[in-house]
């Protein structure tokens, strides 16, 4: 199931964070990590560390 996007987004306290879109969810799941900067939030998500919470994410919501 690699249906699936990530977003990095501005939340309402200022900081940034990783939100996984899978289909057939109407809200999103937040990846678990709040950063200053966009950046910073978009170089996270090249670690193994944004990989594995996207795959545990996939496979418990698997359908």
């Amino acid at each position: 199931m690699a249906d699936y996007k990530v977003t990095v987004e501005e939340r309402p306290d200022g900081k940034w964070a990783c939100f996984l879109h899978l289909p057939g969810h109407d809200q999103p799941f937040d990846l678990g990590k709040q950063f200053k900067s966009e950046e910073r939030a978009e170089a996270w998500l090249t670690v193994s560390e944004a990989t594995t919470a996207i795959d545990m994410i996939v496979a418990k919501n698997r359908k």
